[in-house]
């Protein structure tokens, strides 16, 4: 091995710093010469790196990289809910119902569809949670770069939001299914589950309370209120792990309590595309690092048939439900697209299974692994998509039209 290699896996000091250059500098020619979204660049600086590329991130790196990567998962879920879209009486009971009847078809259909691929009752459930989700990190970075405003995509947030709130908590319930199933280690008991559940909307709900009221202390100060909002972030991930917990329901309560509680508009919040982008650059370089490419290719198929039934299952209850709550065609469906991607949280929710190492585990660790391959590299490019179908990309300027403008040339 070269000598500079080596050094890059003993100094993660000056890896961090090639992982922060580089992968901007991958986002931007992914989006200046490629017009592609600039997390897709991202990410395949991430994969020629990491295990699936040149391999000079070291396993150990990306080990501890979680403590890098947890609090930018917590910055972004804390985003996610605070974009949360509100009616004039608060939740907006169609949205609610409109997550319900599409995560609703998302379990039917995928749970059914491992279970004749001979995964079990467990294993489709479990899949079936980690399909409901959407990857909060792709949908805020993509939806930033084109300048997305508008009905449509508040609520593609909305739903984004909605589903990582079931999903967090499906898994929590399902995990013991899936340790009696003899895929995993035992994990809690079911009680132990639904306490988790309990606690993680209590915490989240208590550290909306606090952000509200150290935001009326400390005024519209950005730079002061944004250093409060970050070190009540990082107790929302460090205090549910401390208790054995995963923090993903936790910390995403936490932005959807303080959009809530927050009537008189004091929070100002982070905007992670803008205020703190190092943390999505190096996050989205990182799981692209940490993607095995070859799982893709060895469970092609049944990532494959997770996929297509993942989005068939959105787009049919989306298309139906959205009938009755003012919903188009046309926005249904770019809807469901936007609704494909999956990323970093779907990584962390099926770690927090453990390894599956035992019956159909492996075959289903490496298809949901397969999966997750296929929608974090095409994922950006389905967010973007969905947000020109829907008319709201103010700041996309297609390809063809830069080539044929001088004054953009130059």
């Amino acid at each position: 091995m070269h000598p500079y290699i080596r050094d890059l896996e003993t100094s993660p000091l000056l890896l961090f710093g090639l992982l922060l250059l580089g992968g901007m500098a991958s986002g931007e020619a992914s989006r200046r010469l490629l017009n592609l979204p600039r997390t897709t660049g991202y990410v395949l600086f991430g994969v020629l790196l990491g295990n699936s590329g040149l391999q000079w991130i070291d396993p150990y790196i990306l080990g501890s990289a979680q403590f890098f990567i947890y609090p930018a998962i917590g910055l972004i879920l804390f985003e996610l809910g605070h974009r949360f879209p509100l009616s004039g009486h608060g939740l907006d009971r169609k949205l609610i119902l409109l997550s319900l009847a599409e995560t609703g078809a998302v379990f039917v259909l995928v749970t059914t569809t491992l279970l004749a691929l001979d995964f079990g009752l467990a294993g489709g459930l479990f899949a079936a949670a980690i399909a409901v989700s959407t990857s909060p990190a792709i949908t805020i970075a993509t939806s930033s770069d084109v300048g997305a405003e508008g009905p449509s995509t508040d609520r593609l947030f909305g739903l984004v939001a909605l589903n990582g709130c079931i999903a967090f908590a499906a898994i929590g319930v399902v995990v013991p299914m899936l340790a009696a199933s003899g895929a995993t280690e035992a994990g809690p008991g079911y009680l132990d589950a639904v306490a988790h559940i309990l606690v993680s909307l209590l915490l989240g709900a208590g550290l909306s309370f606090a952000a509200c009221r150290a935001a009326g202390w400390l005024g519209r100060q950005a730079e002061h209120q944004h250093l409060m909002l970050l070190g009540l972030v990082v107790i929302g991930t460090g205090l549910p792990l401390s208790l054995d917990m995963s923090p993903l329901l936790t910390l995403l309560t936490f932005g959807i309590g303080t959009r809530l509680a927050d009537r008189h508009n004091l929070v100002v919040a982070i905007r992670i595309a803008s205020d703190a982008r190092v943390f999505l650059v190096v996050t989205f370089v990182l799981a692209g690092a940490a993607l095995e490419v070859g799982l893709l290719a060895d469970y092609w198929a049944a990532a494959l048939a997770f996929a297509l039934v993942r989005f068939g299952a959105r787009w049919a209850a989306l298309h139906v439900a959205g009938r009755h709550f003012g919903v188009a065609p046309r926005t249904a469906f770019f809807t469901a697209v936007g609704l494909l991607p999956m990323s970093s949280v779907a990584l962390v929710l099926l770690g927090d299974a453990g390894p599956l190492d035992g019956g159909v585990g492996p075959a289903l660790d490496g298809t949901l692994m397969g999966a997750i391959v296929l929608m974090q590299l095409l994922g950006p490019i389905c967010t973007q998509v969905a947000v020109r179908g829907f008319g709201e990309a103010r700041r996309y300027v297609a390809r063809r039209t830069r080539l044929s403008n001088g004054a953009l040339l130059r």
